[in-house]
């Protein structure tokens, strides 16, 4: 992995992670870079599931206001 992957890995990791700053991300992924790419993989993951339940919501939402309107 070159270092510009690197450090593009460490701050796709660090960029919504609340125990990650750079300079840890960095480290991570230079000791573990499997481990750094599971940990955007499952963060990604997360985001698209949170999406999916706010759309299910909208939509719930949405039937009960034209049932009752």
């Amino acid at each position: 992995m070159t270092e510009q992957e690197e450090r593009d890995l460490a701050r796709r990791v660090a960029e919504d992670s609340d125990v990650f700053d750079f300079d840890r991300a960095l480290e991570l992924v230079r000791r573990r870079p499997a481990g750094a790419e599971k940990l955007v993989r499952m963060s990604e993951e997360m985001k698209r599931r949170q999406e999916e339940r706010a759309r299910a919501r909208e939509r719930r939402r949405q039937a009960l206001i034209e049932d009752y309107f």
